[in-house]
């Protein structure tokens, strides 16, 4: 199977289970891979480049590991480790905020105990304050978060006391994402529901996430299109429009549009942009 920098762990492991094991030689954290539950949740989110940072090493190291066990990574390795020292080189320490305006949140229990942490930092931030900062504590950098809130309007910074502690912290900033930008970026589009999903008809995939708990919906979704071939399109029934993963989908070049059924259905259409 080829692979590239982009390839999502859940996809490396439904073509070879021996992935997992080889994932979690790199380092300890990524032995929670071999629970099924923290599997199911945690693979769809990160992609090879996130798994060697968050395993703290080069990205050839990884490949090297994964060439073993029959992959074969398409693409310019070069490249890809130039744009690692580069996205590094961005990355600035920022002033620690005043303890009164600090939330902390130490997830390493409940990663421990082999549950996803996801709801209870979405909850947090839901709550958090324009002038407040979170204070996540965790094992490692939590590569597919800072992407995921950054996308929402978050600036992170991280820092390692210590070998087995990573601080990440997260403040807002001004160009959060909110619902009515968020409805401008799906409804950019002048192309028509109806129109593009006849173009689509007898190649469309077909799945229903509405009775799925989060953060599930946007898991499968991301899981689906992986494996989505080029002229296919995934129609998906869901409850409203899911803005989390929209520059998810703004990232690896997917269309998507949307057509409101009631006020507790949406259906979306999503498929690869032409010509990328």
């Amino acid at each position: 199977m080829k692979i590239n920098k982009n390839t999502r762990i859940s996809t490396l492991i439904n073509e070879n289970k021996d992935t997992i094991e080889v994932i979690a030689s790199i380092n300890k954290n990524f032995k929670k891979l071999r629970n099924p539950i923290l599997r199911k949740v945690l693979a769809p989110r990160v992609t090879i480049a996130d798994a060697a940072k968050v395993g703290g090493v080069s990205i050839d190291v990884l490949l090297d590991k994964l060439k073993k066990i029959g992959f074969e990574f398409e693409g310019n390795i070069d490249q890809v480790k130039s744009e690692e020292q580069i996205h590094t080189k961005k990355h600035v320490k920022q002033e620690i905020p005043e303890k009164d305006k600090m939330v902390f949140l130490d997830v390493r229990p409940t990663l421990d105990s082999g549950k996803d942490p996801f709801d209870i930092i979405m909850k947090t931030v839901k709550v958090l304050k324009d002038d407040e900062t979170l204070k996540i504590i965790n094992t490692f950098e939590p590569i597919p978060l800072i992407r995921k809130l950054q996308a929402k309007g978050y600036e992170s910074w991280t820092e390692r006391p210590d070998d087995a502690t990573v601080v990440t912290y997260f403040r807002k900033n001004n160009s959060q994402w909110v619902d009515d930008e968020v409805e401008k970026i799906v409804k950019k589009s002048k192309k028509s529901f109806e129109e593009e999903l006849s173009r689509f008809d007898g190649h469309i995939r077909q799945i229903d996430v509405r009775e799925l708990e989060m953060p599930e919906p946007m898991v499968t979704i991301l899981k689906e299109i992986e494996t989505l071939k080029e002229g296919e399109a995934l129609y998906v029934e869901h409850k409203k429009i899911p803005q989390f993963l929209l520059p998810e989908l703004e990232q690896r070049n997917f269309e998507i549009l949307y057509k409101e059924i009631d006020c507790n259905n949406t259906v979306l259409l999503i498929y690869k942009k032409e010509g990328k």
